[in-house]
């Protein structure tokens, strides 16, 4: 059976669907950053002393699509440049093996502490991950 119709216009709807997808995701790491930079704690995780607010202020995403960060933003409040350079070269360069968003602390000690039972972006994650099954595959 063949049909007849005309298809032009659908690369054009196909794009305009992913960029909705990948500004949702920037959207959704922006948030996640400022839920990371805001959490005290929380599923049963301890709130950690904060002497220099470089964990605070290391938490960025990037976001990859076909293979190539698109996007890469750190929540540095302008006063932590270690802090910001650290995350974004981790994000840089990390291995993306699939598109998408990706979270990180790139404080060399983030996830130290974060094993001894502190929340450094564990909470955020798990935030951005309820946040793209609410705001994109609701």
């Amino acid at each position: 059976m063949r049909v007849k119709g005309d298809a032009s216009g659908l690369d054009e709807l196909q794009q305009q669907i992913e960029d909705a997808y990948f500004n949702k995701l920037i959207e959704i790491g922006r948030d996640a950053v400022k839920f990371a930079q805001n959490s005290r704690g929380g599923n049963g995780l301890k709130q950690y002393q904060n002497h220099t607010w470089n964990l605070r202020n290391a938490p960025g995403f990037c976001i990859v699509r076909n293979g190539k960060i698109v996007h890469l933003e750190v929540g540095d409040d302008g006063g932590h440049p270690e802090a910001k350079t650290n995350t974004e070269n981790l994000l840089i360069y990390s291995e993306h093996p699939q598109d998408g968003l990706y979270l990180a602390d790139g404080m060399f000690y983030a996830s130290f502490v974060e094993s001894k039972g502190y929340d450094v972006l564990r909470n955020a994650i798990n935030y951005a991950r309820k946040m793209v099954n609410k705001k994109i595959f609701k």
